[in-house]
């Protein structure tokens, strides 16, 4: 029987590597993949005979999941990483470390961050890369609709 621990640990070191290295996309997209992984795992202990749908159930299930299927799916319009400037709000400057303090002082109160580009929105990636595997851990089982 296959287990999702391995797939899950993966995903939670790569996850906290990329929080660690808040500016790398490369980082962001490794913890993405491995989630999206993760959810490949789930489907084969599942038992199930649909890839796709099981899938798309998950997604339904949580946005962020949504958003890191897309995203791992690397279609030409799809959802993709940026890096680009985000505004700091007066209230965030305690939350920021001093060096994205000095960078926001010198550019006009922006600090640069990672984000999911999807459509005209963004998100930030390292919420969703939590968001992500918060679901997966919530989906508890391999089938995420059992008893549903």
């Amino acid at each position: 029987m296959l287990t999702l621990e391995p797939h899950l640990t993966a995903a939670t070191a790569a996850i906290a590597a990329a929080r660690a290295a808040p500016l790398s996309a490369k980082r962001a997209m490794l913890a993405a993949l491995l989630l999206d992984a993760a959810a490949d795992a789930m489907f084969a202990a599942s038992g199930e005979d649909d890839i796709l749908e099981f899938r798309a159930r998950l997604a339904a299930q949580s946005d962020a999941l949504r958003l890191i299927f897309a995203l791992c799916a690397l279609r030409q319009n799809g959802p993709h990483l940026v890096t680009e400037a985000v505004a700091v709000p007066a209230a965030g400057y305690a939350t920021l470390d001093i060096p994205d303090l000095m960078v926001s002082l010198y550019n006009n109160r922006t600090v640069q961050r990672v984000l999911i580009a999807d459509g005209d929105e963004r998100h930030d990636v390292h919420e969703v890369l939590e968001a992500a595997l918060g679901a997966i851990h919530q989906s508890g089982s391999p089938s995420p609709m059992r008893g549903g």
